[in-house]
């Protein structure tokens, strides 16, 4: 049987067209650098246009909620046609995720064209009200997308001693696991992130239902922008 020296030896010998041994170390490092970096390229790409993607799909529902607005005013005013603040509107962003924006603007301004009479009213509240509740509702997170962002928190609180990773986790999903899906399903990437930033920033030793609604509650209430 050959050893360990006697084989390294045939492969280098072994070249094409009788090319010397030297050749081919020269030559291998070479190709696998080259798609190394034609992957990092590629990855970066995907990234960026996804980025891209997603911040059109931004714009594009935050105008449709700037339309919604506009027609509110303009019933509102009873003025002919325009609101002065639409274009300041269409340049806000908000933590909104584009498909929940999108929703709610559509169906609230269904809700406005069905209704008739003053939209200042009880009655018209109730009606648009449903429209971000059932938004939430269809853009609520599978189980599984909610996994990293509990990875996080029980990662936090078993870092500070005060529950075990495992024991967080169940108990945190069968809790509040609905309301955490609901809630985080309706926020965009930008908001997701800051989510989880805040739940890895959690204090030791401290109440968690409170610090959980904590690092919540700014992001939903920007999800929607209303003119001042």
């Amino acid at each position: 049987m050959l050893g360990a020296a006697s084989l390294i030896s045939a492969a280098l010998a072994s070249g094409c067209g009788g090319s010397p041994p030297h050749a081919a170390p020269a030559k291998s490092p070479a190709q696998p650098a080259l798609e190394a970096r034609d992957g990092r390229g590629e990855r970066r790409g995907t990234v960026e246009q996804r980025a891209q993607g997603e911040q059109r799909e931004q714009r594009e529902a935050q105008r449709a909620w700037c339309v919604y607005l506009e027609e509110l005013y303009e019933r509102a005013t009873e003025q002919a046609k325009g609101w002065p603040k639409f274009e300041q509107c269409t340049r806000m962003t908000t933590m909104a995720s584009p498909r929940m924006l999108r929703a709610t603007s559509e169906c609230s301004l269904a809700a406005l064209r069905r209704f008739e009479g003053d939209p200042f009213t009880a009655a018209y509240a109730e009606e648009v009200s449903r429209c971000g509740s059932d938004a939430m509702t269809a853009t609520t997170l599978p189980r599984s997308d909610l996994a990293p962002f509990m990875a996080v928190l029980c990662g936090r609180i078993a870092g500070c001693g005060d529950l075990d990773y495992d024991t967080c986790r169940q108990s945190l999903e069968e809790g509040l696991g609905p309301q955490l899906e609901r809630a985080i399903g309706a926020m965009n990437s930008r908001g997701r992130q800051e989510v989880r930033a805040c739940f890895g920033k959690l204090a030791c030793g401290g109440d968690l239902g409170p610090q959980i609604s904590a690092c919540l509650e700014p992001i939903m209430d920007d999800l929607l922008w209303l003119p001042g």
